[in-house]
């Protein structure tokens, strides 16, 4: 049994990521491969806590712990499933980095109830990408499961066949913008998120249809300071106006707005600081970087 120890020299490399001398068709093979492409066969594994797991399947360990407090763990009877890949295309080519990431694709019919499965057709569950292989039975809903991506060495492509995720060339597209959205949402602290940002959207969506075309024509973005990440105190929010000059901003309106705001924040112990009402040529670099966009549905 070897134990992984931790050591205050660890081993050095030239190149920590580097790779040993491609063979021949190495290339060529790995060129057939893209981001969004399913292969077969891959296990789901991660590391837990050798103590206690969280994840609610039934789970077993591969092999004796990797250190007191690690261990590796697989799905209970180690299944092998389909797997996604996440690397670009451009990325799976390069010999200085041998490993691609993939995350698990299954059949969510198995797995969620009717209203979660209409939440995934409809993209609302950020993390389930639906994904419509030519090969799927009628019944099936097929998704790639993007909260677990596991690393494997780009030999284990040397002896698969790309297989294809979707039949339309446009859905591709697709995976990197979902990926991409999930690593660029704004990282705002839950505590504003249920009571500054959903409030304010909630108060615009309760106005009559005339009263949020109005308040909403004028308004580019939305975003928000806060000055704590975890239990924030303080929190300020901007409102980005329009370049568009035939959009007048409803002053009122959106006064009314953050007074309705302002006390469900401040029934949570966050002090809402005066909202700025600024353009992108007035609003300064400061305020630009320390604040977030947020939106009805984009945010953590």
């Amino acid at each position: 049994m070897v134990i992984a120890t931790p050591s205050s020299e660890p081993p050095q490399y030239t190149d920590f990521g580097a790779s040993l001398p491609w063979g021949e068709g190495y290339w060529d093979h790995l060129n057939g491969f893209r981001q969004g492409h399913l292969i077969l066969d891959i296990p789901v594994i991660f590391l837990a806590a050798a103590s206690s797991s969280l994840w609610a399947a039934e789970t077993e360990s591969l092999r004796d712990n990797v250190t007191d407090a690690l261990r590796v763990v697989l799905e209970k009877g180690a299944p092998l499933r389909h797997g996604m890949i996440t690397t670009q295309g451009c990325d799976i080519l390069k010999p200085d980095m041998p490993w691609v990431g993939v995350v698990p694709v299954y059949d969510a019919s198995l797995h969620f109830d009717r209203g979660k499965l209409g939440l995934i057709k409809a993209n609302r569950m950020t993390h389930i990408l639906p994904i419509l292989p030519p090969w799927r039975q009628a019944d099936e809903k097929w998704v790639a499961d993007l909260r677990l991506e596991v690393p494997i060495e780009k030999s284990t492509l040397l002896e698969r066949q790309p297989i294809e995720a979707y039949e339309a060339e446009e859905q591709y597209a697709n995976v990197a913008e979902r990926l991409g959205a999930i690593r660029r949402r704004a990282a705002v602290p839950q505590l504003c998120l249920e009571h500054v940002v959903q409030p304010l959207y909630d108060y615009v969506r309760a106005q009559d249809e005339a009263v949020q075309a109005q308040m909403l024509a004028s308004v580019h973005e939305t975003r928000i300071w806060q000055d704590l990440h975890d239990v924030p105190t303080r929190a300020q929010l901007f409102i980005i106006l329009s370049d568009d000059p035939s959009c007048n901003h409803d002053h009122d309106a959106w006064d009314e707005a953050f007074a309705h705001v302002y006390g469900r924040a401040a029934a949570a112990g966050i002090t809402l600081l005066p909202t700025r009402t600024a353009s992108y040529d007035s609003l300064s670099a400061r305020d630009l970087l320390r604040s977030l966009p947020v939106t009805e549905n984009g945010t953590s």
